[in-house]
Parts: C-alpha cells; sequence; structure tokens
C-alpha cells in the first residue's frame, strides 16, 4: 500500500484504503466486522436448518416403518397358531425378538426427529418473534445516544442478556431452570446453539431410522431362513 503526506502530517490516504484520522475509525471497522460476522452466521444458520428442513422427510419413513412393524408384531401374536408350523417355536421367537427391537429403534428414532423439529420451530418463531424487538431497539438506541451525546452524557444501551434469562426460567421448575443455566455457561456465545442441538437430534434420527430398517430387514431375513428350514 502507498500512501501520500503532506509536509509533516500523517498520511492523507494511501492507495488501496482511506486512512483517516478521525476517532470514528474503530466504530466504522467495528460495525463492518459486525456486520460480517452477521451475514456469515446467517449463512451457517441457513445451512443448518436447510439440512434438518429433512428431518420430517426421515420421519415419515420411520413412522410408517414403525407402523408397519407394530402391524406385523400383532398379527404375529394373534395368529401364532398358524405360524409356528411354518417357523417354528425358535424362529417365531427370534423374529418377534427382532421385531421388537425394530420397534425400539423406531421410537428412539421418533424422540429424535421431535426434538430436530421443536428446536426447528423455536428458533424459526424466535428469529420472527425477536426481529421487531431488534429493530425498535436500534432505532430508539440511535435517537438516545444522538441525544446524550448532545448532552454529553455516556449511556451504556448494550442489552443484559443475563436479565433476561432470569426473567424467562422464573416461571420454570428448578431442574429446568438447571438446564437452561447450564446450557447457558456451556455456550455462552454460541449463536448457533440452537441449530446444534437440531443437528445433532436429526444425526441421532438418521442413525436410529438406519437401525430400525436393519432390524427390519433382519426380521424379514430370520423369517425366510427359518421358514426355509422346515
Amino acid at each position: 500500500m502507498q500512501c501520500y503526506f503532506f509536509g509533516d502530517a500523517k498520511p492523507l490516504y494511501c492507495k488501496g484504503g482511506f486512512v483517516s484520522n478521525s476517532k470514528d475509525d474503530e466504530l466504522l471497522i467495528e460495525w463492518n466486522q459486525i456486520n460480517k460476522d452477521n451475514a456469515e452466521q446467517g449463512f451457517v444458520s441457513a445451512a443448518f436448518q436447510s439440512m434438518t428442513e429433512t428431518s420430517s422427510l426421515i420421519g415419515k419413513f420411520s413412522t410408517q416403518l414403525l407402523a408397519g412393524t407394530g402391524a406385523t408384531g400383532a398379527l404375529f401374536i394373534t395368529q401364532v397358531n398358524s405360524i409356528l408350523p411354518f417357523l417354528s417355536s425358535q424362529g417365531f421367537k427370534v423374529c418377534l425378538v427382532i421385531l421388537v427391537i425394530s420397534a425400539i429403534f423406531g421410537f428412539i428414532a421418533k424422540y429424535h426427529s421431535l426434538n430436530c423439529e421443536i428446536q426447528n420451530n423455536m428458533q424459526s418463531k424466535l428469529r420472527m418473534l425477536i426481529k421487531p424487538v431488534l429493530e425498535k431497539h436500534e432505532k430508539d438506541e440511535a435517537d438516545i445516544q444522538e441525544y446524550a451525546i448532545q448532552e454529553g452524557i455516556e449511556l451504556e444501551t448494550d442489552i443484559n442478556l443475563f436479565k433476561i434469562m432470569t426473567e424467562f426460567v422464573k416461571p420454570f421448575p428448578f431442574w429446568v431452570k438447571w438446564l437452561v443455566v447450564r446450557r447457558a455457561v456451556k455456550t455462552p456465545v454460541d449463536r448457533q446453539a440452537g441449530f446444534h442441538v437440531a443437528v445433532k437430534s436429526y444425526v441421532s434420527q438418521t442413525h436410529w431410522t438406519f437401525l430400525q430398517t436393519c432390524a427390519f430387514i433382519a426380521f424379514m431375513l430370520s423369517a425366510t431362513w427359518y421358514a426355509n428350514a422346515i
């Protein structure tokens, strides 16, 4: 970067960037950094949300498979006398146990699916509700700061997140307060903490759905094996 001087003064400007003596430089640099951080975090949030949106599709598949598992289990139990001659006692027990395991995997996958969906809905609703609040706060803050500068008063206008969390947890039981405080301490400045919970639930959902599917396939293979053995 090549700078140009006027006498013994500080550089007036430089090729590739301006050099200013104003105290507003630091504020401008900070503003620019905040703007970049907001954009980068926005892209990350969008990526997280777009990925977890497919949770509902996986959930539908898991639910249908779980319904099929339940129907098959009910058929096995109600028609036990008709099925035993074809599978034998051992084959019937093995198939039924594998079917129960598949159902358990399905219930666990459904739990993670609900957790992921709840987190996504909460994040979307929170952003929608908090946006007008922040916009009003920023507008009022600018007006207040302008008047404070004219009066020579220095004001602290930052939002107190600790006070917000304290007010938020008041109506909840003690164990919910403990969980909220624990999460706040664990991720004090993580803007993606809510999406991290959703993504972890999404990954767990896919794992358990895969195991659920494998268990159901194992059930069908076991039934075929014992049927062929007769």
